[in-house]
C-alpha cells in the first residue's frame, strides 16, 4: 500500500469542510454531520492509501503532483510531500473548483 504518512489539512481545506457542513446543515439537519464524517473517514485512510489517488487534471502542471479521491459527490485534493499527505481542498464535483 505504500509507506504510512501523516495526514495534514491546510487552513483552506478546513474552511472548505466547515462551509460544506454549514451549507448542508442549513438545508437538512443531521445530514451535514454525516457528510462531514464520511469525508473525514475517507481522508483518514489516505495515511495508508495515498498512492491510490488519481492525478488532478486541473493541477497537472504544478511542480508537486496533486491527486484526488472521491468521497460521495465531493472531491478531496491532496499532495504528497516528503512524509506527509497534505489535503489542499474539498469541493462538490458540480462546483467550479477555480
Amino acid at each position: 500500500m505504500g509507506n504510512l504518512k501523516d495526514v495534514f489539512w491546510t487552513e483552506e481545506a478546513q474552511q472548505d469542510l466547515e462551509n460544506i457542513y454549514r451549507r448542508i446543515s442549513a438545508n437538512a439537519q443531521g445530514q451535514g454531520k454525516q457528510v462531514l464524517e464520511m469525508i473525514l473517514e475517507k481522508t483518514k485512510n489516505l495515511s495508508q492509501s495515498h498512492i491510490h489517488g488519481t492525478v488532478e487534471p486541473l493541477l497537472r502542471n504544478e511542480k508537486i503532483p496533486h491527486l484526488f479521491v472521491e468521497c460521495g459527490f465531493y472531491k478531496v485534493i491532496y499532495s504528497i510531500e516528503d512524509i506527509k499527505v497534505i489535503i489542499k481542498a474539498v469541493y462538490h464535483q458540480r462546483q467550479n473548483p477555480q
